[in-house]
């Protein structure tokens, strides 16, 4: 809960950036929307759905994304890739809805898209912006923000500030194959952490 503050500010600064690219990030209405109504759906189905199955099916579909990626969506502007956009914005939903987690989905979809490293980074920050702020207003309606929590969450702010300064940094200096290669690092850590945290922990 602490860290959902830190994230909101992040994500918040990083779509400021996109005042460059607003052209672009109009483009990613479609998946923000369908992403909040499969987050909707997620938060409803939790109490009934078991997470080692969504976990299995995070698994599968990131292993889908990243070895046939290409045939699945091809490039950014192509029909497919557009009617698929949403669906995986949906997915991505009731996954954050259930799990909590969706960035191996949305993740690994627009890694499969060949996203230039500025928009990609825009995009999950999109996304993640949506649900963060949905999960600050919920948490401060059920009144789970104790001042001491809010209070963490604010100095949590910090060191992410300072991570997210040196991940800008270099992913300026990393080009486009080199960020790919990077994505695919952290897109199998977060399967195997979550596969981790289901099945073993």
């Amino acid at each position: 809960m602490i860290i959902t503050i830190p994230i909101f500010v992040a994500n918040t600064l990083l779509v400021l950036q996109a005042w460059r690219v607003f052209g672009y990030l109009r483009t990613l209405a479609p998946l923000i929307l369908a992403n909040a109504a499969g987050t909707v759906l997620g938060g409803l189905l939790l109490a009934g759905l078991d997470q080692k199955t969504f976990a299995v099916l995070i698994t599968a579909m990131v292993v889908l994304f990243l070895a046939r990626g290409e045939r699945i969506g091809g490039a950014p502007g192509a029909r497919r890739a557009r009617l698929l956009t949403p669906v995986a914005g949906f997915v991505g939903g009731v996954m954050q809805g259930t799990t909590s987690i969706s960035s191996p989905v949305i993740g690994s979809f627009f890694h499969a898209m060949k996203l230039p490293p500025r928009e990609y980074v825009i995009t999950l920050a999109a996304v993640f912006q949506l649900s963060s702020a949905v999960q600050l207003v919920s948490y401060s309606a059920l009144g789970l923000f104790t001042p001491d929590l809010a209070t963490l969450g604010v100095i949590a702010c910090i060191p992410m500030l300072v991570a997210l300064m040196a991940g800008i940094a270099i992913r300026g200096r990393l080009d486009q194959v080199r960020f790919r290669q990077v994505i695919v690092v952290l897109l199998v850590a977060s399967v195997a952490n979550l596969l981790w945290r289901t099945f073993v922990a």
